[in-house]
């Protein structure tokens, strides 16, 4: 099951812990450099907001 780490430590001591690879820890970075930048510029929607908008597209 996917987990959700709140920072950048977390995220290093899982990718020890189960024998990531370099390159896996160098795209959970990426993704979260990503992420911060949407959130900051406001590129970002409440998830529940978004689910309606999609019920509503696709008459669910």
């Amino acid at each position: 099951m996917p987990q959700i780490l709140k920072n950048t430590s977390e995220i290093s001591d899982k990718c020890n812990e189960t024998n990531e690879s370099t390159l896996k820890k160098l795209e959970m970075y990426q993704n979260i450099a990503i992420s911060e930048y949407q959130i900051d510029n406001k590129e970002t929607k409440d998830a529940k907001l978004a689910i309606q908008e999609m019920r509503k597209k696709y008459g669910l």
